[in-house]
């Protein structure tokens, strides 16, 4: 449910209400021509008046697929977290700081586990619960390594 400050109105009145909604409550603070509006996160401003934006479902599906695609990349084995964390806590860099040793350990005949993750559903929120159940312990692969040293390439000239 949206609120309305309508215009013209005092630089107090407009600070308050910014404080009120924005600030306080975590809507988002719209000026349209004849007042200011604070929004849910399913509204836009349309024809100068408050709607549901009926688009707002496929925005945050895409938003969650986009931020997770920051996150992780695709290989073979599945989806691979670009920062990890270690069993001592410290995080590394996947494709930097791991990859090299895991090649090395594979080429003096090592089996080397890794964790992917199964593509998500997007239609959810991409909690700590939701990711830990998508993970599956994978045999890292010269395949899986050419197309890590292949995502590190593209991550560079990017």
């Amino acid at each position: 449910m949206s609120y309305k400050l309508e215009k013209p109105c005092s630089e107090t009145d407009r600070l308050d209400f910014i404080v009120k909604y924005n600030h306080n409550k975590g809507l988002r603070i719209e000026e349209a021509e004849k007042a200011y509006f604070a929004l849910e996160k399913n509204e836009i401003i349309s024809g100068g008046i408050p709607v549901v934006d009926e688009d707002y479902e496929s925005k945050v599906i895409q938003e969650r697929k986009d931020d997770f695609e920051k996150e992780f990349f695709s290989t073979s084995l599945g989806w691979i977290r670009r920062s990890v964390t270690m069993c001592n806590g410290t995080r590394k860099n996947f494709l930097t700081d791991l990859l090299l040793p895991i090649k090395a350990g594979l080429e003096s005949g090592r089996e080397v586990t890794i964790l992917a993750y199964k593509t998500p559903d997007f239609t959810q929120d991409l909690t700590l619960d939701y990711m830990v159940s998508l993970q599956e312990r994978k045999q890292a692969t010269p395949e899986f390594i050419q197309e890590c040293l292949n995502q590190l390439v593209k991550d560079f000239g990017s």
